[in-house]
């Protein structure tokens, strides 16, 4: 192509006469992308100047060294370096767009519990109270606008139950909470959150309503045969509340051994528990000789009567039931939090029902409220308490303010006068409820509040004095079980199901080990501001001695996690090696270097490889004899489709480097018997073999990835996509965060200091 077809944006970018990188970019980039081939629809000889998004699009290519494509002429490193910098500063000087959020925007539902939770300090899980949200750019704070009938039923009853339970109303029939174990947990050892000398069952947290008298029940394991799972001797199961017990019972193995029907029947019992939270246990006293008797057996698992019998009784289901008898409505924290006041005189009550509502709704709705706020919860009040109790129009008021748009949906309004398409800051309390959803997924505190009506908030220092309490306090744990979860695919875990007749030894004690493990790592990498290039390097992970022996890492021994060093020899370390990314990028019968590629292109480099063509044929299995090949061997076979090609000779080399581990994240060096060719590459050419030279090869870049860090908080945090106009926004907080070698609190200042968070663009 003639040089005379040159890059207008580049033509304006270095007009400070820099004709060497106009000419790389002729020389490289523009004789594939030019309006005649135009090579990934892309025609950079016609691109207009102002053209920012196509240019951010060229930088991130850029950055990743993807293009030009590996095997083609490229530039040498300190040309990359200029050409990369010359339009970055062109760009960053451009007009400043914030981007928009919605106007409205719905609790969802982790926000929606972590909010009353916080607001009325009372724990509920609203899993079925409210649907799952869907899930868009990685996280379900996103795609939250709507809010259709149906969905508006379920958030009234939700309303309606909550507001009961918050004040102390029991329902006119005794209700009920059962929870159900995984059907695949092994109950043969210690779990962590059960006392010491048990074995096995179940943690249920449940708040009463009301003190008074409630049932209890327990239920144990069945086979399909309805026989009690282990039961082939005399055993303990132990009913504790807080850690106190509350019964032993025994269970005897029926006579003749056959009819199990009354086996577990006679596990209840009635007694009186105060109003409020508290944590009801069901296990299992632990018999050293069953323990033994475990430890001979070929797998960890043991959970149903085919491959891996259970060797005693398992807790199948814990059932709370009542209140049947009502004793007043107790001191619950709820209740203390609410009633800020109590009336000594009917002159007193509607004072102080406004006083309630008034410090409700400035929680509830993040703002200051006013008497026109209070209106609507006070005519409920009225109208309840005209033939009930002060209680009663209490609670009334108060499900008036949890249906209320102000508490439901987060508002965010543009000022008046502003012109349209115009940046302009959000409002101190709405940058007070970024902030909150952003760290803690649920509404400010009170001191989060006060620094809004002081209009303090968003002078910088004042700022970053909030964000880093904020962080220090334990609700910032929604940042590991929220955010951390979905950027790394953990929820996805309760899903995965490996084949058990491949991997007979994974039960649900594994699942919950490989999460736990994850989380605690992510975890300390945030309470340690430690840099977030040691989620891929970090020579350390948490481990108990079920995840232990599946790592085939010796001296773990009981059920509680701890932090252990590791050396290389165990091949662990960094998110890269972790069972729950392995076993979430892999099939149920096998590991797929397609999912795996994609999801370290995705979720670590942010070069997500463009989508699959429609009609594409998936990979054939191996059948047949003769016919059995290797991993890599079977991925040839499929690329030799053009189609297929273009996305797989970029996806397929980054999977091949992670093939030593299987589909649940076990060390191997074989496959179906022959040697694992582990040999693998990036998109810039880089060529290395297994996970530790993939880590070497990902963080030689470590803007890449901490781009992608800055990317998904800034993501998470606004509730919507990053756009080319946030390219500018991103740039800064890795660059601020360089400067400070990439600490964990770094990236969260600067997302939370940014444009894009403080700001919002007008319609």
């Amino acid at each position: 192509m003639s040089r005379t077809g040159l890059v207008p944006f580049v033509i304006a970018v270095t007009a400070a006469a820099q004709p060497e990188l106009r000419a790389t970019l002729d020389k490289y980039c523009v004789g594939c992308h030019n309006t005649r081939t135009k090579a990934g629809s892309l025609a950079l000889d016609a691109v207009p100047a102002d053209s920012a998004m196509t240019w951010e699009r060229v930088v991130r290519r850029l950055r990743a060294r993807s293009m030009p494509p590996a095997g083609m002429p490229r530039p040498n490193t300190a040309t990359y370096e200029a050409l990369i910098a010359s339009l970055e500063n062109t760009l960053d000087g451009g007009k400043l767009n914030p981007g928009r959020t919605d106007t409205f925007r719905r609790l969802n539902r982790t926000e929606y519990r972590n909010a009353i939770r916080d607001l009325l300090s009372l724990d509920v899980d609203v899993s079925a109270l409210l649907p799952s949200d869907d899930s868009s750019h990685g996280f379900d704070n996103v795609t939250v606008g709507d809010l259709s009938p149906t969905l508006l039923e379920r958030y009234l009853s939700a309303a309606r139950k909550i507001s009961r339970l918050a004040i102390g109303i029991p329902g006119k029939a005794p209700g009920g909470e059962t929870v159900i174990l995984p059907p695949d947990l092994t109950q043969e050892t210690h779990f962590e959150s059960l006392p010491l000398g048990t074995r096995g069952g179940l943690v249920m947290p449940y708040t009463f309503p009301v003190d008074g008298e409630y049932e209890f029940q327990i239920r144990l394991a069945r086979d399909r045969n309805e026989r009690v799972e282990g039961l082939n001797a005399e055993h303990d199961v132990e009913l504790l509340i807080d850690g106190e017990r509350i019964r032993l019972f025994v269970v005897k193995p029926p006579a003749g051994g056959k009819d199990h029907s009354n086996a577990d029947t006679h596990l209840n019992v009635r007694i009186d528990v105060k109003a409020g939270p508290h944590v009801v246990m069901a296990t299992f006293p632990k018999k050293y000789s069953a323990m033994l008797e475990t430890e001979r057996q070929p797998y960890e698992a043991h959970f149903n009567m085919d491959r891996h019998p259970r060797i005693t009784p398992a807790v199948y289901s814990v059932t709370v039931n009542g209140p049947f008898t009502v004793k007043g409505p107790g001191d619950s924290p709820s209740r203390r939090r609410l009633l800020v006041c109590k009336p000594a005189s009917l002159n007193e009550e509607e004072p102080c029902a406004k006083k309630i509502f008034q410090t409700v709704a400035r929680r509830a709705y993040r703002r200051s409220v006013t008497d026109a706020d209070i209106a609507a919860p006070l005519r409920f009040f009225r109208e309840a308490r005209a033939g009930a109790s002060f209680e009663t129009g209490v609670e009334m008021g108060l499900r008036s303010i949890l249906v209320s748009p102000d508490f439901v949906f987060r508002v965010e309004q543009e000022p008046a006068g502003v012109a349209p398409g115009t940046a302009y800051r959000v409002s101190p309390f709405e940058l007070a409820s970024r902030l909150s959803f952003f760290l803690w997924s649920s509404i400010p505190d009170d001191e989060l509040l006060a620094a809004a009506e002081k209009n303090t908030l968003q002078t910088p220092a004042i700022l970053e004095k909030q964000v880093r309490r904020m962080l220090a306090d334990d609700r910032s744990r929604a940042l590991v079980n929220n955010f951390a979860e979905q950027w790394l695919y953990l929820r996805n875990l309760s899903s995965s199901n490996p084949d058990m007749r491949l991997f007979a030894g994974f039960d649900d004690n594994l699942r919950q080990a490989f999460r736990r493990e994850t989380e605690l790592f992510f975890e300390s990498i945030m309470r340690e501001d430690r840099s977030v290039l040691d989620l891929l390097r970090a020579n350390y992970t948490f481990l108990n001695e079920r995840l232990a022996k599946h790592y085939e890492i010796p001296n773990i021994y009981g059920s509680r996690f701890r932090r252990v060093e590791l050396t290389p020899e165990m091949h662990r370390g960094g998110l890269l090696r972790h069972g729950s990314v392995l076993t979430v990028t892999s099939y149920a019968h096998r590991t797929t270097p397609v999912i795996r590629g994609k999801w370290i292109l995705d979720n670590l480099l942010s070069v997500p490889p463009p989508p699959p063509p429609p009609q594409v044929p998936a990979l054939k299995e191996n059948a047949g004899i003769g016919k059995n090949l290797t991993m890599r061997e079977r991925m040839a076979q499929h690329r030799v489709n053009p189609q297929c090609a273009a996305c797989h000779n970029v996806i397929d080399p980054v999977g091949f480097a992670m093939e030593n581990y299987d589909a649940v994240g076990r060390w191997r060096i074989t496959d179906d018997g022959k040697p694992i060719d582990n040999a693998g590459s990036l998109p810039d050419g880089a060529k290395f073999n297994g996970v530790d030279g993939l880590q070497a090869a990902i963080l030689k870049y470590p803007d890449l990835f901490a781009t992608t860090v800055a990317e998904k908080l800034l993501t998470y945090g606004l509730g919507r996509g990053v756009e080319y106009f946030d390219g500018p926004a991103v740039r800064k907080v890795v660059r601020s965060a360089k400067a400070q070698d990439y600490k964990f609190s770094s990236f969260i200042i600067g997302v939370v200091g940014s444009a894009p968070f403080q700001m919002r663009r007008s319609q």
